[in-house]
């Protein structure tokens, strides 16, 4: 499914424990959930990269991490 998501919205972070897992050893560890981003990249109409991790190694996550900011 495609990303609902485009550049410049603010979405919450609301990952899985899935997704958690996965993202232990990553640099998006960083990651709060409940925290709003600003999407910087969206790659492959799936993978969202919040600012600030634009140059992360492990590229982006998938979007279902993610709910539309109600700010």
């Amino acid at each position: 499914m495609k990303c609902p998501f485009k550049v410049g919205d603010l979405v919450v972070y609301a990952p899985s424990q899935r997704i958690i897992g996965h993202n232990v050893m990553t640099d998006f560890s960083a990651l709060r959930p409940g925290e709003i981003y600003k999407i910087a990249t969206i790659q492959n109409d799936m993978y969202v990269i919040p600012e600030g991790f634009e140059d992360t190694p492990a590229g982006g996550l998938v979007w279902e991490a993610f709910e539309a900011s109600k700010t």
